[in-house]
């Protein structure tokens, strides 16, 4: 039985954080249990690692980051959080839309002045904070606070996390900085647009055979450019981040669906069984069946 594609956290994520009325969330995540392949959403994440190391892209940069690291993502920034070779890590995120602080109209000076910047991507911060940066302790304690009180929510908690939010983007004027296109890790917004455009095709069609002609021809380019821009956002090549594409799907189809292993591998893109259960053996270190029994019902980040 073959199903139409699935769309999770592939490109763009439209998933609702929070409530509307209070857009915010907290998140725990073990790293390679679950992986974030390369997308985008409208929110502010910051992660801070727990324990071990994990590596993330963000647009066109990848990077190692280890425990006590503070990771900031910017709104709509392409960011994957992928495992960092052998090595697990642990994290916890805050995931929030720069509305919970204020409203994007002249009549909100605040807003205009320190906070719409990040929104029309005509400012940015450091992608990384440890512990010898600058105000790395003044960010890093109240957002310690958030995690703290995630877990204990009661009279007054929304005051109380806009007020540690508030306090986190008054320490972010000290290093934030104006974007400058001739800084060598300028990514030019037409390129991260033709970038989330791919994403979105691949998202629709990994599923049919897909070539890496296809590909480029969709891009608009030869594939020796096409093979050369990809792998600066993904530091992989087309064909291994389609398969891991495709396994991901696999396994989101495993643990939310009662399709049989050959279901899945047809509505994940493998026409050839054996094959299937090698990769995905080889990806996630148990076969498709073992990993079905141990993380049934699991909820995947959308």
């Amino acid at each position: 039985m073959l199903l139409p594609p699935i769309h999770t956290s592939a490109n763009y994520e439209n998933r609702q954080h929070g409530n509307a009325e209070f857009p915010y969330a907290v998140y725990r995540s073990l790293i390679p249990d679950i992986i974030c392949t390369l997308h985008w959403h409208n929110e502010m994440e910051i992660i801070y690692i727990l324990s071990g190391s994990c590596v993330i892209s963000v647009n066109r940069t990848p990077f190692r980051a280890s425990l006590g690291d503070i990771i900031l993502i910017l709104p709509n920034q392409l960011h994957s959080v992928e495992r960092d070779e052998d090595q697990k890590a642990e994290c916890l995120t805050i995931v929030f839309a720069l509305k919970l602080l204020g409203q994007d109209s002249p009549s909100d000076a605040c807003f205009q002045k320190y906070l719409k910047p990040y929104l029309d991507g005509r400012t940015r911060l450091p992608l990384k904070l440890s512990s010898a940066d600058s105000c790395y302790d003044q960010i890093r304690l109240p957002l310690a606070e958030l995690f703290q009180a995630s877990g204990e929510p009661g009279f007054g908690a929304e005051l109380f996390v806009k007020s540690r939010l508030f306090t986190i983007f008054y320490h972010f004027e000290s290093i934030r900085q104006n974007i400058d296109s001739d800084n060598p890790d300028y990514c030019p917004p037409s390129q991260i647009q033709k970038m989330k455009d791919f994403l979105q095709f691949i998202d629709t069609n990994y599923a049919k055979p897909l070539t890496l002609d296809e590909a480029a021809a969709f891009c608009g380019y030869s594939a020796s450019y096409f093979t050369k821009f990809f792998k600066s956002f993904t530091s992989m090549t087309f064909v291994e981040y389609l398969n891991n594409f495709r396994l991901r799907k696999a396994a989101e189809l495993l643990c939310g669906t009662q399709l049989t292993i050959l279901e899945v591998s047809e509505n994940a893109g493998y026409e050839n069984l054996s094959y299937f259960i090698r990769i995905f053996k080889r990806r996630y270190g148990v076969t498709p069946k073992k990993y079905r029994l141990q993380y049934k019902n699991r909820m995947f980040p959308s």
